[in-house]
This record gives C-alpha cells, sequence and structure tokens, in this order.
C-alpha cells in the first residue's frame, strides 16, 4: 500500500518579543541598506531595488545580530523538526539551511483574484521544503493561501503578532488589503535541505541545525 501524503498543515508557535523594539530595529536596518552601510550591498543596487525583500542573496536577515531575530530563528527550528515528525522527513539528514528577509509595505487593494497576486518559494516543491513569516506588525490583516496550487479557491490566514508561522511549499500565497498609513512589518523565510543548495550564492544561507 502507498502511504498518503498527510493533510497540508500550518505549523504555529508563539513567541515574545519587544515588537516595538523589534518594528525600530529592522526599519533602521532598511535605512541603513538603502545607504550602502551593509556589506555586499551598494547604495547602487540597493536603490534599483523594490524594497528588502527584492536584494535576495545580498541580505540573509538571520545575519543580524539581534536577540529577537534570534528568538524567530530558533523557533523556527523547533517547527521544523515538528514539520518533519508529521510528514516523516528525518531531520538531521536534510541538513536545513534558511534564509530570510523582512517586508515593510503592503498593497492597499491587492488583486485578490489575479493568478499574479499569489507567488511560491524554492520552486513550488512541496516538501522537504518548507517557507514561513512573522507577524511584527500585520494586525488586523490577512495573508490568502491557495493549498494545492493556482486553481484551488483562497483560503484565509489570519495575521497575528508574534506568530511564527511554517508551512510546506507548494502552495501560492499572497497578502492581503493594509489600509493603513504605517509600514506592515513582517518577517519572512525559507527552509530548505542542503542539498539544494548547489547554485547559490556562497555565505547567503545559513545552517538551521
Amino acid at each position: 500500500m502507498i502511504n498518503e501524503k498527510p493533510k497540508h498543515k500550518f505549523f504555529e508557535k508563539y513567541i515574545q518579543n519587544d515588537l516595538t523594539g523589534l518594528s525600530r530595529y529592522l526599519l533602521k536596518v532598511e535605512k541603513d541598506l538603502f545607504a550602502g552601510i551593509y556589506p555586499k550591498v551598494t547604495k547602487e543596487y540597493a536603490d534599483s531595488t523594490k524594497g528588502v525583500h527584492h536584494l535576495g542573496t545580498k541580505f540573509n536577515v538571520f545575519q543580524c545580530y539581534n536577540p529577537a531575530i534570534h528568538n524567530i530563528f530558533s523557533a523556527i527550528r523547533d517547527l521544523t523538526i515538528e514539520a518533519c515528525e508529521y510528514y516523516d522527513i528525518d531531520f538531521k539528514k536534510q541538513h536545513y539551511m534558511v534564509q530570510g528577509w523582512f517586508n515593510t509595505d503592503a498593497m492597499v487593494n491587492p488583486p485578490l483574484e489575479e493568478d499574479n497576486h499569489y507567488h511560491d518559494h524554492l520552486g513550488g516543491r512541496g516538501i522537504p521544503n518548507f517557507h514561513g513569516y512573522y507577524c511584527i506588525d500585520a494586525e488586523p490583516s490577512v495573508t490568502y493561501y491557495k493549498i494545492g496550487g493556482h486553481k484551488a479557491t483562497p483560503i484565509e490566514n489570519i495575521n497575528k503578532n508574534n506568530r511564527v508561522i511554517l508551512s510546506e511549499t507548494g502552495h501560492p500565497h499572497g497578502i492581503g488589503a493594509w489600509p493603513f498609513d504605517k509600514p506592515r512589518i513582517t518577517l519572512a523565510y525559507d527552509v530548505s535541505p542542503l542539498m539544494y543548495m548547489s547554485g547559490d550564492e556562497l555565505q547567503h544561507w545559513v545552517p538551521l541545525a
């Protein structure tokens, strides 16, 4: 008998970060990135992008020296172990690596019915690849997921500050409306086995375990 893949699940964990302090820190990092202060990110390169989340392999937020970010990193590791147990994956054999970034913008009226509003990560390969995000200042808002692919009906993931979530890739998602006069701040991450790192820029991904 062929074992069926378990039903999709959002893995989650609440942590107790100082969100006001973390918001200030990340907005300062953003300012410094676009001032050309960070290694690997020149001012010219930063100015040519549309935000921190477009810096790609030039920036990994988990290389910032900040205790709140370390707390997020630790929670991601716990959730990845939990997800591996759920999907019957040997966590240690994957030699997981992680990359992360943060977002400080959002669309006021996103085109929720259009496919190009939704995106995926790591080629949408599914397990053993994971993606997730952590809300710093994203209440009240919704992230829509199409569980099973672009043809699926969107479901709502209600965002909660200080919550770390993790999902297998392969399920396109997009943010809902943010009609507020302040940044919507989240920190996002990809978790992928070492075997998929071939061809990626050196000294970008960091070991999860």
